[in-house]
């Protein structure tokens, strides 16, 4: 007896189907992906273990690398700016929570990040007042999320890769340096001019 060749391709196509299914699943990170044969009785489990795939909620993950961008710029978070929701990232949202007069919940949601980009006056953990103009740069660059070092008066390679961040984004000359003018550039320039 000779097979049908149509019917023969036929399972061929719906195993290269199936097979990329499968590929396809795991790489999207679908929750359950299994790889599948295809016989004379159609398409089956091939009794391999089934691929379980963890997704992370990606809205919670960018409210905490938010949240912590601001809080870092307001002087609240020194940790790193990853997204994980740890002791530290937890008792930084707690503490501006606290002094900003808000219900101190420690969650970072959406309503967090609002209040640390937009409420006026900021709230912020920053050095005392100084009269010094690379403090008051230091202080403006990191309201807007450029300037993520200790805020100290001391104009080191950090100071100065933010400045030329800010420069960049805002489109001033680049031959600004550290001076009451650049201050003044940075006071002036439009609030949606801010670190990406």
């Amino acid at each position: 007896m000779q097979r049908n060749p149509v019917k023969r391709e036929g399972y061929a196509a719906i195993r290269g189907l199936a097979l990329g299914a499968a590929v396809v699943a795991v790489l999207a990170g679908s929750a359950v992906a299994a790889p599948l044969s295809v016989g004379a009785a159609g398409v089956r489990d091939a009794g391999l273990p089934i691929l379980r795939v963890q997704k992370m909620d990606t809205m919670d993950e960018a409210y905490v690398r938010s949240a912590q961008k601001e809080l870092r710029g307001h002087g609240y978070h020194s940790g790193p700016v990853d997204g994980i929701f740890g002791p530290q990232t937890r008792a930084a949202v707690r503490a501006y929570q606290r002094d900003a007069g808000l219900p101190v919940t420690g969650v970072a949601d959406q309503a967090l990040v609002d209040h640390l980009m937009f409420a006026q006056p900021k709230v912020t953990r920053f050095a005392p007042a100084g009269t010094g103009v690379v403090l008051d740069i230091q202080r403006e660059l990191a309201k807007r999320g450029y300037y993520l070092g200790p805020v100290d008066g001391v104009e080191g390679p950090i100071t100065r890769r933010a400045v030329q961040a800010f420069l960049a984004d805002a489109k001033v000359p680049v031959d600004q340096g550290i001076s009451p003018r650049l201050l003044g550039a940075i006071r002036e320039a439009p609030p949606e001019i801010r670190a990406r």
